[in-house]
């Protein structure tokens, strides 16, 4: 007895089997296509950011000067989490950078790009060149 039926026996259920049919379209949107909206989002991403970086910085002054007066400890741990906060905002702000460096190369790799090498100078025995013009060969074949 297989397990489908020892579960169906045991929990007292029909065992219906029905083939799944899975779908092997994608609809995948060209990056070309969207490259001015990831534009657009980014400036207005960065943009908030650094906005919020800056007012987090003059709050943090301003918190730094209140617990100092208040002498309170709930007052360094408000700073504490504003500290946290705007270092926490900074660390998106370059993640934001780093993932719009990779959008950008994945769209200048799909980019027909040509590049005039004026002068190319190897530095190895011939060996090694032939090795290398080889594998060069291959990967254009």
């Amino acid at each position: 007895m297989k397990i489908d039926e020892k579960l169906s026996e045991v929990l007292n259920v029909e065992n219906n089997k029905s083939d799944i049919i899975v779908s092997s379209e994608k609809n995948i949107v060209p990056l070309e296509d969207n490259i001015d909206e990831i534009r657009t989002d980014y400036t207005h991403a960065r943009r908030t950011f650094k906005n919020l970086i800056d007012a987090g910085e003059k709050a943090i002054s301003n918190l730094e000067d209140l617990a100092k007066e208040m002498e309170s400890p709930r007052a360094y741990e408000v700073l504490a989490s504003m500290i946290k906060t705007v270092s926490e905002t900074t660390k998106d702000l370059f993640e934001l950078q780093k993932k719009n460096k990779e959008v950008t190369s994945i769209n200048n790799k799909n980019e027909k790009s040509q590049v005039l090498v004026d002068k190319a100078v190897f530095i190895g025995t011939t060996a090694e060149l032939l090795k290398q013009i080889k594998e060069n060969k291959n990967d254009i074949i």
